[in-house]
């Protein structure tokens, strides 16, 4: 048994190997969809000129006709990462900022209760592109809201904690704002971290849990400067084994004066496969060796997260740049090099888990460079056959010295013989 495709002309074209939409069972993984109209033209009435309204219009439009593709619907989507290249600066002056009207013409079409959400500002791929829109949909199935009063109050259009489906819980994305919705720690990291991960734990004890049970985290920083000394010492105190996944990109966040937002996955009372490293990071007490934890030689040393989680039939993969299992860069300057190392390090942890790369559902790629975007595409079509998975770009800073490339994936068992792709003609 082969991947079903689901084809339509009313998909616009895709620019690069990737689909519009993967569903394996009763889960639905979007790509990271944006405004074109089904010919790949941008809409908008001044020519010339970028039009959030209609961009944000056409790319819900788009994302629903994928889902109903697929036998889903908006009010099935559980999870959204919105990128917004321009997040809080006004079309003209005296006009409403472009997030505000993203979050009125996304407030429309998400109705109560909605999903969890991060938005965040990174590049995209086209000048003129104003929102980019990935997300995860859950089918047939009871979603129930988490909330609390200990949590920031809801302001803006997306779960105050995060939506309970089965034992997976997706937790918005968090800053550092407290009950009151006061901003906690201007300017000190330390402090910005503390708060964000107290509401992640809220909400976490809310849905019957606790940070233990994390199997992902996606973490934003706005100064990659913070990266590897304060946030990373409030991370590893707060996040304890057994680690979850980890990516972090640097970017901008929708509030003046944050500096990190994590957004997570949890997998409650769940028991769970990790892959490791076989060696410590420096400075490290040995990890304890249990039959749950797979440990590679081939796998550099993480601190307070690891390289994969599986848990039932789902698989996240963490963020990857090009490094070795010495921790040094693979390829300085050879985007060539940089991604098939990288793809190389996927493959590695899908195959410990059982799994392999026709697996993988949904990627997200970070590039430092979108020069590189045609040649990093040849590698991946290297590696990943058509239909291929549903897949994000987007562009940054990474913070390892010299890295062009970042990518994590998430994987499902049986994704090769049983998964529906959408895609254009």
């Amino acid at each position: 048994m082969a991947k079903q495709v689901i084809t339509s002309d009313q998909l616009y074209p895709v620019y690069g190997p990737y689909s519009h939409a993967v569903r394996v069972g009763n889960m639905i993984f979007l790509h990271g969809t944006v405004g074109f109209d089904p010919q790949g033209r941008l809409p908008g009435e001044t020519p010339g000129r970028a039009d959030m309204v209609q961009q944000c219009e056409q790319t819900i439009a788009n994302m629903t006709t994928a889902l109903q593709l697929l036998g889903g619907s908006l009010q099935d989507v559980v999870k959204v990462r919105a990128f917004l290249p321009q997040h809080c600066r006004p079309a003209r002056p005296g006009q409403q900022s472009f997030d505000e009207t993203f979050d009125e013409v996304y407030g429309r079409h998400f109705q109560p209760p909605r999903p969890a959400r991060a938005a965040l500002q990174q590049d995209l791929f086209q000048e003129d592109l104003l929102v980019e829109i990935e997300a995860i949909a859950v089918v047939n199935e009871p979603k129930h809201l988490i909330v609390s009063d200990a949590l920031p109050p809801l302001r803006r259009p997306y779960a105050q904690g995060g939506i309970l489906v089965g034992n997976l819980l997706f937790l918005r994305g968090f800053t550092s704002q407290d009950q009151h919705g006061d901003l906690v720690g201007r300017g000190d990291m330390r402090a910005q971290t503390a708060q964000t991960f107290a509401n992640m734990a809220i909400t976490l004890q809310e849905a019957g849990g606790s940070l233990a049970d994390l199997v992902q985290t996606h973490v934003t920083l706005t100064d990659w400067r913070h990266a590897h000394q304060e946030y990373n010492e409030v991370y590893n105190r707060h996040v304890q084994a057994p680690f979850p996944t980890n990516t972090t990109f640097q970017g901008g966040l929708g509030r003046e004066g944050l500096l990190i937002e994590i957004e997570s996955i949890a997998a409650l009372a769940t028991p769970r496969l990790t892959i490791d490293s076989a060696f410590t990071q420096v400075g490290q007490a040995s990890r304890q060796r249990q039959p749950d934890i797979v440990h590679s030689d081939k796998l550099n040393p993480q601190f307070a997260h690891v390289h994969g989680v599986r848990v039932g039939d789902l698989m996240f993969v963490g963020g990857h740049a090009s490094i070795d299992a010495q921790g040094r860069l693979v390829g300085p300057g050879d985007i060539r090099a940089q991604t098939r190392h990288v793809l190389t390090t996927i493959e590695t942890i899908l195959t410990l888990a059982g799994l392999g790369l026709d697996d993988v559902v949904k990627t997200t790629v970070m590039l430092t460079d979108w020069r590189h975007y045609a040649t990093y595409n040849e590698v991946y079509r290297a590696f990943f056959a058509a239909p291929y998975p549903a897949r994000s770009t987007v562009g940054g800073s990474l913070g390892m010295p010299g890295a062009l490339i970042e990518i994590d994936a998430i994987a499902m068992a049986g994704a090769r013989e049983t998964a529906i792709v959408a895609t254009s003609l």
